[in-house]
């Protein structure tokens, strides 16, 4: 019987590392509670900062090329949309990968056949993994001899009061704020061409936001953004020399914005309290003193990975990042703890183990909140994993008995 690996998440990483198992000879199963590249999808009119070919491996432009598709030139910069359907959704069509995809279907919980969280003798022990079909239907238990968990982070968004904690009456506010980039942003008569936003956030994707603002008010536009950020000097960094122009230019455009936008008034260092209904209105209560009364609210402040399915597992992870231990430890001992996120190296397949025998978290999920992930090093990770694994051809074993 060939060994069953289970793949969570239909996203770049795991496509890859489906693609990988079925080449290797293993019964794979994908699940993915949306469509292929879902999470892509929500900043599907951002254009990605490296270019296609850091955003796809070798192995997955060569198994593309053999069955005729054409794809970009690598040094080509896309959109996340333009990676799904030019990149991921091909990959998905492939003979050997079709039919183990099984979109609309998420992975709710992963356990040990007859073993609770604290019990040992884990190793031989196949694993449950709860399916709950999103469109409908009653769930089940799929049985599977390793799990790859490439769930990314973001699905799980982080919360916009003091200290990381949600701010009061956040949850009971949870319609009326957005906490992804939307291309609605650009137009001048769409939800945010007129009125008041608070915009909370000062990473890549705020900036991204104040860019496509500042189209929308060049374009007709007449609103009022309220902008809440860390307090810095540069409210983005500039790298100087950086090898990747699309991101210089972003923060140097953004920094332009942030210090003459007519239409832009800065809060920094400012942190939300509360927030309020008011009529159709969101009444805004600053931790510092200070109230400010707004339409909507766009909080771009990063997101943090899903721990709770596997939360009956053994697996170790990072009491700062949430990333998986070894990794995050790793990662910390290296150039790759902060600074630029090209200063990254794969950290060798050791990095990836768990003290759960067979359980892998790759990806974007494998580093929690360090927003330092390439993609490059997801498909790294990939290779790393199933070097640990094998191939059907070795042996039948799970990797742990090999």
């Amino acid at each position: 019987m060939a060994l069953r690996v289970a793949v969570i998440g239909a996203g770049p990483i795991g496509l890859e590392a489906a693609l990988e198992g079925a080449r290797r000879g293993f019964e794979v199963r994908l699940y993915e509670a949306g469509r292929v590249g879902e999470h892509l999808r929500r900043f599907g009119a951002v254009t990605l900062f490296t270019p296609f070919g850091m955003n796809s491996s070798p192995e997955g432009r060569a198994r593309l090329r053999a069955e005729g598709v054409s794809l970009p030139n690598e040094t080509s910069p896309l959109t996340a949309d333009e990676l799904v359907e030019w990149y991921l959704v091909p990959l998905a069509r492939l003979p050997n990968l079709a039919s183990s995809i099984r979109e609309g279907e998420r992975v709710t919980h992963v356990g040990r056949e007859g073993l609770a969280k604290g019990e040992g003798g884990r190793e031989g022990r196949g694993f449950l993994v709860r399916v709950e079909p999103v469109g409908g239907g009653a769930p089940r238990f799929d049985h599977a001899d390793v799990v790859i968990d490439t769930t990314g982070i973001y699905g799980q968004p982080n919360a916009t009061g003091p200290g990381g904690l949600p701010a009061a009456g956040e949850e009971q506010l949870e319609g009326a704020v957005a906490r992804h980039l939307d291309p609605s942003l650009r137009s001048a008569t769409g939800p945010y061409g007129r009125g008041t936003t608070l915009l909370i956030g000062d990473g890549h994707s705020a900036a991204t936001a104040l860019v496509w603002l500042d189209h929308a008010a060049r374009t007709g536009a007449v609103h009022e953004i309220l902008w809440i950020s860390r307090e810095r000097f540069v409210p983005f960094p500039e790298i100087d020399g950086d090898t990747l122009p699309a991101r210089f230019e972003l923060a140097r455009r953004a920094n332009e914005i942030a210090a003459g936008a007519l239409w832009l008034t800065r809060h920094p260092g400012a942190a939300v309290a509360a927030y309020e209904r008011h009529g159709n209105r969101i009444h805004v209560t600053l931790a510092e003193g200070g109230t400010l009364e707004v339409d909507r609210v766009l909080a771009l402040v990063g997101y943090r990975p899903d721990v709770a399915m596997t939360r009956e597992l053994q697996v170790h992870y990072c009491y700062a990042s949430e990333g998986t231990m070894k990794l995050a430890a790793a990662i910390r001992g290296s150039a790759g703890a902060g600074g630029d996120c090209l200063a990254q190296v794969a950290h060798g397949p050791e990095s990836l183990q768990n003290p759960e025998p067979d359980f892998f978290v790759l990806g974007a999920k494998s580093y929690g909140r360090n927003p330092q992930f390439l993609l490059s090093m997801g498909h790294q990770q990939v290779r790393d994993a199933f070097h640990l694994i094998g191939s059907a051809t070795e042996t039948s074993a799970p990797a742990h008995a090999r």
